[in-house]
This record gives C-alpha cells, sequence and structure tokens, in this order.
C-alpha cells in the first residue's frame, strides 16, 4: 500500500515507461524481500531448524542466493510439521 502514492505521483509528473519501471520494482521487492525470506523462516520453524533467524537474515541480504542456499544446504531432514493448535 506505500506504494500507490507514490506510484499515482510518478505517474503524473513522468511517463507510463517510468510507472512500469516502478511496478517491477515493487514486484521485486515484494517478492525477494518479503514472500522469500517469510518463506524461508516458516520452514525453518516448521523443521525445527538451529537457526530460522539466521537462515531468514540471510534470505533477505542475498535474496534469491540465500534462498537456494538455505533450500539445497539449511533444510534439516526432518519433515516439515504444522501444530494443529495455535500457541497461546
Amino acid at each position: 500500500m506505500a506504494f500507490v502514492p507514490l506510484l499515482v505521483m510518478w505517474i503524473a509528473i513522468s511517463d507510463l515507461g517510468f510507472a512500469l519501471y516502478f511496478f517491477g520494482f515493487a514486484v521485486y521487492f515484494l517478492v525477494a524481500h518479503i514472500a522469500l525470506p517469510g518463506w524461508v523462516y516458516l520452514d525453518a520453524n516448521g523443521r525445527e531448524s538451529d537457526s530460522p533467524l539466521g537462515w531468514t537474515a540471510l534470505a533477505f541480504v542475498l535474496p534469491f542466493l540465500g534462498f537456494v542456499i538455505y533450500y539445497f544446504l539449511g533444510q534439516p531432514d526432518a519433515p516439515h510439521e504444522v501444530e494443529a493448535e495455535p500457541r497461546t
């Protein structure tokens, strides 16, 4: 939602090519810095990894490379478990 006012402002003062560039950057940021690290954190917690925050930080700082490193090296052999009842 934070991107919407900026996008409207930049469309008003520039051309459509710049708006497409901005939209592409917003998609990249959401995928690389929100979705991938979020998935790494949830997966590392579900597999009871020793350092879920460390793997998440790696996936955030090196977005795609950190995700690949976690996928091949960081996943414990334990299956992913989801608790039936939420923690209190």
